[in-house]
């Protein structure tokens, strides 16, 4: 039996004979000039949450921090998007310890997910954040599948 879900695991799955996986990626962005820290995405998965991000130039993959979860999730009706900024230093050398909340500035902006076109369930599909700077955020549903 043990080498019969082996075999299923290390074969037939990653050959696509149980067609594609479905995933929900959170892909997050920082078009500002300083460095931020999420510290929550409230109404998300807490897997959604990027933690400290860097400035990029534009909405590239090559500068997306991501997460992707291969399972069916719950989205809030309301997404509060909490985050510290620490300005052009940001924070050198990380955090100590662990898992702690960085100093800096706490901001904090809500919006509802039916004004963003986001549905209740998503199995598959990708949502996108991109801090514009000035405590602003756009949040955009890219591709979904929805239930």
């Amino acid at each position: 039996m043990a080498m019969t879900r082996l075999f299923i695991l290390c074969f037939l799955v990653p050959t696509g004979c149980f067609g594609a996986l479905k995933a929900v990626t959170f892909e997050w962005f920082n078009l500002s000039t300083n460095e931020i820290w999420v510290t929550a995405a409230v109404g998300m998965p807490p897997d959604a949450t990027p933690g400290r991000l860097m400035p990029s130039r534009g909405e590239s993959r090559l500068e997306a921090s991501t997460s992707s979860l291969l399972q069916t999730i719950r989205i809030g009706k309301q997404i509060k998007i909490e985050w510290k900024d620490n300005g052009k230093k940001g924070w050198p050398g990380g955090l100590n310890p662990p898992g702690s909340v960085p100093p800096g500035a706490s901001h904090s902006m809500e919006y509802r997910r039916d004004d963003l076109g986001i549905p209740a369930k998503l199995s598959s599909g990708k949502i996108r954040f991109t801090y514009l700077g000035d405590g602003k955020w756009r949040i955009r549903l890219i591709t979904a599948d929805s239930q």
